[in-house]
C-alpha cells in the first residue's frame, strides 16, 4: 500500500508559513541590531563624560536616574578649592560644607553639618549675616563679617551667597574667602605708608630746625662781629685806664660766652644729624688741655677759683680732633667754674690705666642731686635754677660733651655725693701704646695783630660790621675799602684792585656766591684772595662757597688777628702754588 502524498494546496501553505517565519526573525534581528548599537553609543557616550542622567520608562512613568560620576568633577573642585563653600537650607542651617571652610573655623565638617550658620559668626555680625542670608534667597548678595573659631578667635572673611535653583526647595550656596592675609597686607601696606609720612615729616622738621638754627646763629653772630671789632679797637687805640680795662675785659668775655653759645648750639645740631665730621690726628693730650684752658681760663679767674693740674711724668698721645677734644675739656672747666662759688677750687688730673687716657676734672662746687645724675647728658638737662645762683645756659654743653667723646670711642661719666658736694666728671678716650717724647719749651703764642700792606676790600650789608672791621684792618697798616651790596662789591674791586676781598654772603641785590663768581669772572679777579666772612656756616654754604669761587669760609665773629694770620697763610700757599 502506498504511503498517501501531499496533494498540491498542503506543500503551497506549509512553504508560506516557513516563509513568514523567516522574514519576522530577520526583522527582529535587524530591530536588535538597532538596540544594540545605540547601547553601544550610549556606553561610548557614558564614557566620553556626555551623559548626566538617564531618563527611563517605566510602569510608574518617567523617572531620572543620574550618574554618580557626572558632578565628581565638579565635587572634586568644590573639596579642593582654596575658598571655604557653603550650602545653607531655607533656614539657614548648613547643609553642606567644604573642608576649607571647616578649617577655617577650626572644626570638622561633620560637625558643622545641621548647625545655624549664625551660630559660627561673631555676635557683633550676626545682625548682618541674617540680612544678607534673607536677601540671597532672591538675589545674589555679597559682604565682610567676623566668623568665630571653635578657639574663640575671629577671622574676618568675605561672604558671597546667592540662591540655589532647586525644584521644590529654597536652597542657598556661599563662598567664604579668608581676608587675614589681605587685612594683613593692608594694614601692613598702611603702616608703611604711615611710616613713610612719618619720615617725611620727621625730615621735613629737621630740616626746618637746621634752617631755623642756621637762620638763628647768622642773625646771632652778626652783631656780634661789630662788637669783636670794636673790641680789639679799643685794645689797640684805648688809653691804659684801669677802668677802661676792666670794661674791654667785661666785654670780651661777654662776647666769648656768647659765641661759645652760638658754636654749642650748631655743633649739637650737626652730631644729632650725623652731619659733625671729625678731624683725626696724632695729637698730645697736653697741648689738648692747653688749648682748652685758653677759653676757660678767664672764667676760672673770673671766680678767683684755685685751679691745679695734675699730668703724668709720660706723654700721652691721642688719635684726636684736637679742636673737638679741646672743647670737651673746655666746656667742663667753665661749667665747674660757673657752678662753684668764688674762691673754690678746681682739678684737672690725667692718669693712664689699662690702655686708655683718664682725664678727671673735680670741682667744690654745689653738686648734682642724685635724681639727676642718669640724665645729667640729657639735651636741655639743666640743674634746678634755684641752685645755680645767676649761672645758666641752654642745657646742651654735656650733651655735646657725651657725643663728642663717644665720637672719638671714648665714654664719660658724672658722679657727685649731693647738693653742695661738689661734682667730677671722667673722660676716657683711648690712648696710643707708643708715645712720642714731649715737645718742651713751647713757643708762646703771638696774640698781637699782625702787621700788613695788603688792598682789603670788606663787603657786607651790615654797615657798622663792614667799617670796624675796616678801622680795625687798617690800624694794622693795610689799605681798605667797603661795599655794602654785591654790584657795588663788583665795580669798587674793579677800579680798587684789592688783594683780598671779605666777602659776606647774604647780601640784598646779588648775594655772596653771585658776586664772587662775578669777580672771578675778570681778568684781574682770578687772583684775588677771596674769603666768606659770614654769619652761615652750614654744611651747605661752605659747600656753596667753595663752588662759587671762595678761597676760604670763615663764620663770624672772626678774630682779626686769626684773620690776619690766615691771609698770610693762604697768600704763602698761593705763591709756593704758583
Amino acid at each position: 500500500m502506498k504511503p498517501p502524498t501531499e496533494s498540491g494546496p498542503d506543500r503551497e501553505s506549509l512553504a508560506n508559513h516557513q516563509m513568514s517565519t523567516r522574514e519576522q526573525l530577520e526583522a527582529e534581528i535587524a530591530a536588535l541590531r538597532i538596540k544594540l548599537e545605540e547601547i553601544e553609543e550610549t556606553i561610548q557616550a557614558i564614557r566620553s563624560g556626555a551623559v548626566d542622567a538617564f531618563l527611563v520608562e517605566g510602569p510608574d512613568g518617567e523617572k531620572v536616574y543620574a550618574l554618580e560620576s557626572a558632578d565628581r568633577p565638579y565635587r572634586v573642585l568644590v573639596e579642593c578649592m582654596n575658598e571655604g563653600a557653603i550650602t545653607l537650607s531655607a533656614e539657614a542651617t548648613i547643609l553642606y560644607c567644604n573642608p576649607r571652610f571647616a578649617e577655617m573655623l577650626g572644626r570638622s565638617d561633620e560637625s558643622l553639618m545641621g548647625c545655624a550658620m549664625c551660630d559660627v559668626v561673631l555676635p557683633t555680625d550676626r545682625d548682618e549675616c541674617t540680612r544678607m542670608l534673607e536677601l540671597a534667597r532672591t538675589v545674589p548678595t555679597e559682604g565682610e563679617i567676623m566668623l568665630e573659631r571653635v578657639d574663640g578667635t575671629s577671622i574676618p572673611v568675605h561672604l558671597t551667597l546667592s540662591p540655589l535653583p532647586l525644584e521644590g526647595a529654597a536652597v542657598v550656596c556661599g563662598v567664604v574667602t579668608d581676608l587675614t592675609e589681605h587685612k594683613h597686607n593692608v594694614q601692613l601696606r598702611v603702616a608703611q605708608a604711615a611710616l613713610r609720612d612719618s619720615e617725611a615729616r620727621y625730615r621735613h622738621a629737621d630740616k626746618q630746625k637746621d634752617e631755623f638754627l642756621a637762620i638763628l646763629a647768622h642773625e646771632l653772630r652778626n652783631p656780634l662781629a661789630p662788637a669783636t671789632n670794636a673790641l680789639h679797637i679799643l685794645q689797640l687805640k684805648a688809653p691804659p685806664i684801669p677802668e677802661l680795662q676792666w670794661a674791654r675785659e667785661v666785654i670780651a668775655t661777654q662776647v666769648q660766652r656768647m659765641t661759645r653759645l652760638i658754636d654749642d648750639l650748631m655743633d649739637v645740631s650737626r652730631i644729632t644729624s650725623n652731619k659733625l665730621t671729625l678731624r683725626i690726628e696724632r695729637v698730645e693730650l697736653a697741648r689738648v688741655i692747653e688749648e682748652a684752658l685758653t677759653t676757660a681760663r678767664t672764667f676760672i679767674d673770673e671766680s678767683q677759683h684755685k685751679f691745679s693740674l695734675v699730668l703724668p711724668k709720660e706723654p700721652v698721645l691721642l688719635n684726636a680732633d684736637l679742636v673737638r677734644m679741646a672743647q670737651v675739656l673746655s666746656n667742663l672747666l667753665i661749667n665747674a667754674a660757673k657752678y662753684t662759688n668764688p674762691g673754690g677750687t678746681i682739678s684737672l688730673r690725667v692718669e693712664r690705666q689699662d690702655g686708655e687716657a683718664v682725664i678727671k676734672i673735680k670741682d667744690s662746687g654745689i653738686g648734682i642731686p642724685p635724681e639727676l645724675l642718669p640724665k645729667i647728658f640729657d639735651m636741655f638737662m639743666q640743674v634746678d635754677r634755684t641752685m645755680t645762683r645767676t649761672h645758666s645756659g641752654l642745657g646742651i654743653g654735656l650733651t655735646l660733651v657725651k657725643r663728642l667723646v663717644e665720637m672719638h670711642g671714648g665714654s664719660v661719666e658724672a658722679w657727685s655725693e649731693g647738693k653742695d658736694k661738689g661734682s667730677e666728671f671722667t673722660i676716657r678716650v683711648p690712648a696710643l701704646v707708643d708715645p712720642r717724647s714731649r715737645e718742651r719749651d713751647a713757643i708762646p703764642a703771638d696774640d698781637s695783630m699782625p702787621k700788613g700792606h695788603r688792598r682789603i676790600l670788606i663787603v657786607d650789608d651790615n654797615e657798622l660790621s663792614a667799617n670796624s672791621l675796616s678801622i680795625l684792618l687798617g690800624m694794622a697798616g693795610n689799605e681798605t675799602r667797603t661795599a655794602y651790596d654785591g654790584a657795588e662789591a663788583v665795580a669798587t674791586a674793579e677800579t680798587f684792585r684789592p688783594d683780598v676781598v671779605l666777602l659776606d654772603l647774604g647780601l640784598p641785590l646779588m648775594d655772596g656766591y653771585e658776586t664772587c663768581s662775578r669777580i672771578r669772572q675778570q681778568e684781574w679777579g682770578k687772583d684775588i684772595l677771596v674769603v666768606a666772612l659770614t654769619g652761615w656756616g652750614q654744611a651747605e654754604d661752605r659747600r656753596r662757597s667753595t663752588e662759587a669761587g671762595f678761597d676760604r669760609h670763615i663764620v663770624k665773629p672772626a678774630d682779626p688777628v686769626q684773620l690776619m694770620k690766615m691771609l698770610a697763610e693762604l697768600e704763602a700757599a698761593k705763591e709756593q702754588a704758583s
